[in-house]
């Protein structure tokens, strides 16, 4: 293990560490040459998430309930069902479709069930 001989490295550990040092170089420069295209990448999938959500939230209760999945005031599907105009199935299934469609996740904490914004959504459609 490194680092377990008083916090000085062997010669063995320095070797392995020069190596990892070259290795993060070399993907640094493979990076530096591929980094538009990644970029543009990455827009095109934030582009497609976007136009996803988008079609998604073609109802004024789906509106306004979007945003409530992410606000910490609101406990359960029930709550926010009742304060964006819609019954609980109806929400459990809006969240089943944007989990399928990986647009947001389900965290478990505590027996609490809380969602996760992924992409950033909210802000984006919110401007």
């Amino acid at each position: 293990m490194f680092f377990d001989n008083g916090g000085e490295m062997d010669e063995q550990e320095d070797e392995v560490f020069s190596v990892l040092v070259e290795i993060r170089d070399t993907l640094n420069r493979i990076y530096t040459c591929f980094e538009e295209q990644y970029l543009e990448i990455q827009k095109k999938k934030l582009a497609k998430k976007i136009s996803a959500l988008e079609t998604m939230l073609n109802t004024d209760e789906r509106k306004k309930v979007f945003p409530l999945l992410f606000d910490k005031n609101y406990s359960s599907q029930k709550e926010i069902a009742s304060s964006g105009g819609m019954t609980q199935s109806g929400v459990s299934k809006f969240v089943s479709s944007l989990i399928e469609s990986d647009l947001i996740e389900q965290l478990k904490e505590n027996g609490k069930t809380t969602y996760h914004d992924k992409y950033e959504l909210l802000k984006l459609i919110q401007k």
